[in-house]
């Protein structure tokens, strides 16, 4: 079993990840920008939201490091969990 060294997360969880590192450095390229920490290590991926040539749109995309210690993706992770059971749940708790 293999796993990636960046995972897919919602805008939330990239936001809450971010708050956890240090940083000092960000660099973009193209639609990419990656956030470094103060190793010099990427940290996260952020990928442009985009419009192609037919006019179809394409959301921006965050990746963080998949770091299987690091507390910030966890709960992450666990909010991700909490959302979905929610919303499986009973719809109308989310109006709560």
């Amino acid at each position: 079993m293999s796993k990636s060294v960046f995972i897919p997360v919602s805008y939330r969880q990239y936001r809450q990840f971010i708050a956890g590192i240090d940083t000092r450095k960000i660099k973009g390229k193209g639609y990419d920008t990656a956030i470094y920490d103060t190793a010099g290590d990427i940290q996260a991926i952020v990928h442009a939201a985009s419009i192609d040539e037919k006019g179809r749109c394409y959301p921006a995309e965050y990746y963080v490091r998949n770091n299987g210690h690091n507390h910030a993706m966890h709960n992450a992770s666990q909010l991700r969990l909490n959302q979905h059971q929610s919303t499986q749940n009973s719809p109308t708790q989310l109006a709560a």
